[in-house]
């Protein structure tokens, strides 16, 4: 799983990341895990986390797809969880 920061600025962030409400639309698709030990380095697992020394990536949410780095849609199923497609960024989140 990756451990996720979430930033309020752009500069502090590892990358910009857009959530989209379609599946068809995203880069990835995120299940939200509670516990830190589910997946280890699974990019598609996500559980937020409050220190950034123990962040794997630090995101800042934006709203324009233009120029977010990945478009993200969260789901309710780790089954469901996963890259749609090819990306830069696949096995760099966690």
């Amino acid at each position: 799983m990756a451990l996720i920061r979430v930033k309020n600025s752009r500069s502090a962030s590892d990358f910009l990341v857009c959530v989209v409400n379609s599946r068809s639309a995203a880069d990835l698709l995120v299940c939200e895990v509670d516990s830190r030990s589910p997946a280890r380095r699974k990019d598609e697992l996500w559980c937020f986390v409050d220190s950034d020394s123990v962040a794997d990536s630090k995101i800042c949410y934006v709203d324009s797809r233009s120029v977010a780095d990945l478009l993200v849609c969260f789901v309710n199923s780790r089954s469901a969880a996963g890259w749609r497609k090819e990306h830069p960024l696949k096995g760099k989140i966690a």
